[in-house]
């Protein structure tokens, strides 16, 4: 029997990648996620549309550094991409006493990417001191905050780890899938609450892109290989991943990793047709070409996924409420002015035109398919494309057009013009925007458009450094995890920043009343654990959005991919939602 077992390791060790080691227990990834059993060897090539702006994903509010640190660093608790269930993941199990307020986490014996143990002092450490670190650029300390008390952090031993929270959390380990875990070893020094004469801020700097790439160290999938400045980034295979495929191989199959920093859709495009890039999203727009290219023998695959899917992140509009011009201060914190501009907004001819009608009405901003947390009653609310009773409303505002010149003037007799920015990179906001303008100018608002680099629009986002936006932010299954954006006084809530103080606190009085409300709904809603009181708290914010218009939502597009036919398992499940893995996909031989 001993000799037979040791065959049957000998067999494994021979079919994993060289310089592989399995972990003690290693977790078997969902067989949904595979339509076979790939094969080792080769790189996979992603398209990124800017550089990412750091990689300490704590350090900086950046969905290019977000799209790669995905695959360097992992939580405890994990969403299966296949269900959105929760699974373990550096926590192998984790249980919740009695009173609802304790949660014990067992983690599980894998490596750092260079081979230091993972252990329950990288779990505290990364929680107390970068998760919610209110000087971390990046925190969170928003989930993880109940009625202005923390959540606590004990290590019980190196295995174990304890949650000790102020009062029952129904979402507390769906918060928890979005806290990467960090190495303490690595990213200690840069702490002021451990180190005497550091600065507070001091975390932020901590990887940044010239950081020499072999002290940036996870436990994911891959680890940095090489970063070519604005060009290209690798990643390679962690040598200590600990995720394995139905058979017992040593997840990834690929050996690289490898993004392209294009920030031309089109340019992205055209290297895809040529083999370049191994996928992509598309819009609505590239969809009916590529379709019949594939139909014509293309050597790739078009993937249409359904609404159902968080992604892409639908896109809204927003009024910058702090902004330097009081007049217009004024204008863009009137709600009858936000809804004026909604009654602006022809979904219908964006979905058509722009997402070639592969996209829905958005919610507002739960989306339709989120059966667990939508709110049907803001279909009643929402405000269709009517431009009389847009004209009708600004009117009443004293925005009208005093002179005969066909553009209208503030209450103080000035033009009364926008300047409306949205990324150069993504097509479809480019499209909506160019809608919207002329909409407006046809309506007497002359609006100038500023098309800039999607890394750009964090930074004027982030710094209050615009009048009008189009952005998206995603989605999630449950709306604690997006607390951070919608409730006032956090950090993403960027069209009304002065309810934040410069330590990222909320400040009460500069919300207004509907504000306010929003912010104790929220309040209400992490803590509450009876779901139907729950989404009744949700069910109101969703209702005070869609009449308030705080941002105005757009569109919902479907999620629509291509992918080269030499990359194997990424396809569509039943319930049409596009799958498909770094960690899971292979190179075709």
């Amino acid at each position: 029997m001993k000799r037979v077992a040791l065959v049957l390791l000998l067999l494994l060790a021979l079919a994993l990648p060289a310089a592989a080691q399995l972990p003690p227990n290693p977790a078997v990834v969902d067989p949904a996620l595979f339509e076979e059993i790939g094969t080792y060897g080769g790189e996979l090539v992603l398209g990124l549309s800017a550089a990412p702006r750091s990689f300490n994903f704590y350090g900086v509010i950046d969905n290019n550094a977000y799209t790669v640190l995905y695959n360097i660093l992992d939580p405890l608790v994990a969403e299966n991409p296949a269900t959105g269930e929760l699974i373990p993941a550096l926590a192998e199990r984790w249980e919740v006493d009695e009173t609802g307020t304790q949660v014990t986490f067992y983690l599980r014996d894998v490596l750092w990417s260079d081979g230091t143990p993972f252990t329950a002092d990288d779990v505290v450490f990364t929680m107390v001191h970068v998760v919610m670190n209110p000087n971390a650029e990046g925190n969170s300390v928003d989930r993880f905050t109940l009625g202005g008390q923390p959540v606590l952090w004990e290590k019980v031993d190196d295995r174990t780890v304890k949650a000790i929270l102020p009062s029952p959390y129904g979402a507390f380990t769906r918060v928890l899938s979005h806290a990467l875990m960090v190495p303490k070893h690595k990213l200690e020094p840069y702490i002021a609450a451990l180190n005497r004469g550091v600065e507070p801020g001091t975390i932020n700097q901590a990887w940044t892109t010239d950081t020499p790439v072999e002290d940036i160290v996870g436990t994911g999938p891959f680890v940095l290989s090489e970063y070519i400045v604005d060009q290209k980034i690798t990643l390679k295979r962690n040598p200590y991943s600990w995720r394995v495929d139905p058979e017992g191989n040593q997840l990834p199959y690929v050996d690289r990793l490898v993004y392209l920093i294009v920030q031309d859709p089109e340019v992205m495009l055209a290297q895809f047709r040529a083999g370049e890039i191994h996928r992509i999203t598309i819009t609505g727009q590239n969809y009916p070409a590529l379709k019949r290219e594939e139909l014509a023998g293309a050597n790739y695959r078009v993937l249409t996924g359904s609404p159902v899917s968080p992604t892409p992140s639908p896109p809204h509009l927003s009024f910058n409420w702090d902004v330097d011009d009081a007049e217009k201060r004024e204008i863009f914190r009137n709600d009858k002015f936000r809804q004026a501009m909604e009654y602006t907004i022809d979904r219908h001819r964006i979905i058509e035109d722009v997402y070639n009608t592969l996209a829905i009405i958005p919610g507002v901003p739960v989306l339709p398919a989120n059966r667990a947390f939508y709110n049907p009653e803001i279909e009643k609310i929402m405000r269709p494309y009517d431009l009389d009773k847009a004209k009708e409303l600004l009117e009443e505002l004293g925005i009208v057009d005093r002179d005969g010149d066909g553009i209208r003037e503030l209450p103080s007799g000035r033009p009364f013009e926008l300047t409306l920015t949205t990324a150069v990179n993504v097509q479809a906001h480019n499209d909506i925007a160019v809608i919207l303008k002329n909409e407006w100018d046809q309506l007497g608002i002359p609006t100038h458009l500023q098309l800039i680099s999607s890394a750009l629009v964090g930074e004027r986002r982030s710094a209050g450094e615009f009048e009008v936006m189009i952005e998206a932010f995603g989605n999630q299954p449950d709306p604690q995890l997006r607390k951070a954006i919608w409730q006032p006084g956090r950090a993403l809530y960027y069209w009304h920043r002065s309810t934040m103080d410069e330590n990222q606190q909320p400040v009460l009085e500069n919300m207004v009343d509907w504000e306010r409300r929003v912010f104790d709904l929220f309040e209400l809603g992490e803590v509450e654990m009876d779901v139907a009181q729950r989404k009744a708290y949700y069910d109101e914010w969703q209702e005070i959005y869609a009449d308030k218009v705080p941002v105005i939502f757009i569109a919902k597009g479907m999620e629509l991919a291509a992918v080269s036919n030499a990359v194997g398992n990424v396809f569509i499940q039943e319930n049409g939602q596009i799958i498909g893995t770094n960690y899971t996909a292979f190179i075709k031989q």
